[in-house]
């Protein structure tokens, strides 16, 4: 008769577990563990992610040229005024598009606002907008440098 141990619950549980040969398949050995596997995969996708995250922020982040609306003011049936800043390299001028929206999302105007070349990293600009509705918002959308070709100017969302 084998040794038994008893468990927790009160159950015995026999040392020496022996099955029926053939009845339940082959027994597999233990895997031994990889370290060196588990450490280089890891290293692997930390480094993918961190090539994905660089890359999407080179794509969308914050470039040289980045605008911050300020105020937009709706109150005169027609027209949006708004009042944004920019900053911009020094000696470069920029290109932004403003738009206004109605209340249902649809844009109903938008300009691309010409700041002038000029020493200063940081311009402010007030921009009246003619709509085509009833005005629920005032949008700087981007901006981007001047003297882009038009095949390298940011695509209208």
């Amino acid at each position: 008769m084998s040794e038994t141990k008893t468990t927790d619950r009160g159950v015995p549980e026999p040392d020496d577990v022996s099955f029926p040969a053939g009845r339940y398949g082959r027994r597999r050995e233990r895997r031994r563990r990889r370290p060196i596997t588990t450490a280089v995969l890891t290293l692997a996708v930390i480094v993918a992610g961190l090539g994905v995250a660089w890359s999407l922020q080179d794509q969308y982040g914050h470039g040289k040229y980045t605008p911050r609306l300020l105020a937009f003011d709706d109150a005169e049936p027609g027209r949006v005024e708004i009042t944004f800043e920019v900053y911009k390299p020094a000696g470069e001028g920029a290109i932004c598009r403003v738009r206004s929206r109605n209340v249902d999302g649809a844009e109903i105007g938008f300009a691309e606002v010409r700041i002038p070349a000029d020493e200063s990293t940081h311009v402010k600009a007030t921009y009246t907008l003619a709509v085509t509705g009833e005005p629920n918002t005032g949008e700087v959308q981007r901006c981007w440098q001047a003297d882009l070709p038009l095949d390298l100017r940011p695509a209208a969302p």
